[in-house]
């Protein structure tokens, strides 16, 4: 959702990623002008800004046996290659299966939510999908399940449910009690591209009880009745897992994160992003070299953390993991509302190769 809404991304600057993407750059942000309906939708095509104009590219890992940070090309700036338009996956049977029966369950439930809900406004079959209580983190709809369903029934009459989701999906990840759904979201200004949109679900007792997404505040708009997100402080559950390639995939973002986004130790990208890393960032270059060249302008080293400033929460399913982390906007009116950002990385050995974030580009 958008308004970017209830279920559904701003234009931070370079510099403010580097300040642990929390805070943005209002001035350069687009209005938002889309609802929470049309947050849960798709998006197109895009060539890349140059690094002088681009923030938050993201993504490493904490890779062993990377290329140590004394190799990094000098001239990074040599062939720079735009940002990847995002694609989606059309195999929506693969994206809602899990060899987990009860992951598989959560992420059917949030599927079928979103069938009802979100693409056919139908509040009264969607009401079985929510508890009374649910937690609502979207600024732009009321907390609370009559919240949720007051704001879609505001949209506009029920429409058939369709069989199938119909917004380009990217990916659908479970672990816990946690459902992250990641779509294309489409732009056509000031140019067409496409970025990403990720909403995030909390499961309990077989119903969605919680939701995130980097909701923003249209023009003169101010925060509903929502739960503002805030920081967990509790990192070392979020990142464990039964799983040991889950939780080296986890750890491999989070040392990422600490040291290339929070300390701001630009250098020691190679070990943790691979030559051929793929960047969907609207706003940056792909590639290793494209990365050290844009970091390389405002890089300003801090000492190194042990836990990512500002977390939410990491999840992780195959070679995928989201993160989400604190995000800080302005209203129009000057007040700062608490929303959240999402990154999603994609790990193959040991190295970070693909990044997906919900950045947008600045109106002209």
């Amino acid at each position: 959702m958008k308004t970017r809404a209830p279920f559904h991304r701003p234009v931070a600057t370079f510099l403010l990623t580097m300040l642990a993407a929390c805070s943005n750059d209002e001035a350069a942000k687009p209005t938002p002008s889309t609802t929470a309906t049309e947050s849960a939708l798709p998006a197109a095509g895009s060539p890349a800004a140059s690094p002088a104009n681009a923030p938050t590219p993201s993504g490493t890992a904490d890779g062993a046996g990377a290329t140590p940070a004394s190799t990094a090309p000098a001239d990074a700036t040599a062939a720079l290659q735009p940002a990847l338009p995002v694609t989606e996956n059309p195999d929506h049977a693969e994206l809602t299966s899990s060899a987990d029966p009860q992951l598989a369950a959560n992420k059917r439930l949030v599927y079928d939510m979103w069938r009802t809900l979100i693409d056919a406004r139908d509040t009264a079959d969607a009401e079985q999908y929510f508890a009374e209580d649910y937690l609502q983190h979207n600024p732009n709809a009321d907390t609370g399940r009559a919240g949720v369903l007051a704001y879609f029934a505001s949209l506009g009459a029920p429409l058939p449910v369709p069989d199938r989701v119909q917004e380009k999906l990217v990916s659908i990840l479970a672990e816990r009690d946690y459902v992250a759904v990641a779509r294309v979201d489409e732009y056509q200004a000031p140019r067409p591209y496409t970025t990403t949109w990720v909403d995030l679900f909390r499961i309990q007792g077989g119903l969605i009880a919680e939701h995130w997404d980097h909701g923003e505040l249209a023009a003169n708009a101010t925060p509903r009745g929502y739960v503002p997100a805030a920081e967990n402080t509790d990192q070392a559950s979020a990142l464990a897992s039964d799983d040991p390639g889950l939780a080296a995939n986890k750890l491999l973002v989070s040392d990422t994160w600490r040291t290339l986004l929070d300390a701001q130790r630009v250098e020691e990208a190679p070990r943790f992003l691979a030559d051929g890393y793929i960047q969907h960032n609207p706003l940056a270059n792909t590639g290793l070299a494209g990365f050290l060249a844009f970091f390389r302008q405002f890089a300003q080293p801090q000492p190194l953390q042990p836990t990512i400033a500002n977390f939410i929460q990491i999840i992780a399913e195959k070679d995928l993991v989201v993160l989400a982390t604190l995000r800080s906007e302005k209203a129009t009116n000057g007040t700062s509302y608490a929303t959240t950002w999402f990154d999603m990385f994609r790990v193959k050995d040991g190295l970070l190769v693909e990044h997906w974030d919900t950045t947008t580009l600045p109106a002209q």
